[in-house]
């Protein structure tokens, strides 16, 4: 009866064990689940990082044109500025060659 009793604890005892590998496997498939739309959620946001990145560097890009652009305009305006004689532009201007008059 002793041997019975220590088969029927046996058994119940491998009955526990395998409910307690069959919840242990469950569990680890669900967090591989998760973890699976974790990393899947984490490359689709550096993937819409990436075309932030892009989109920033082309108008970056476009920007500094612009202000080459600028700056030429500037330096152009500048050296036409620097051969003008203002002398003769007022003397022009001025009523009587820019003799005054008493």
């Amino acid at each position: 009866m002793a041997s019975k009793s220590l088969q029927a604890l046996l058994f119940v005892c491998a009955g526990v064990i395998a409910l307690f590998f069959v919840k242990l496997m469950f569990d680890m498939s669900r967090s591989m689940n998760e973890m699976t739309g974790y990393v899947g959620a984490i490359s689709q946001d550096v993937s819409e990082m990436q075309n932030s990145m892009h989109t920033m560097n082309e108008s970056i890009l476009r920007m500094e044109k612009s202000i080459h652009g600028l700056g030429q305009a500037f330096s152009q305006g500048s050296k036409q500025f620097q051969q003008m004689n203002p002398a003769g532009m007022m003397q022009q201007v001025l009523p009587g060659g820019g003799q005054r008059t008493r």
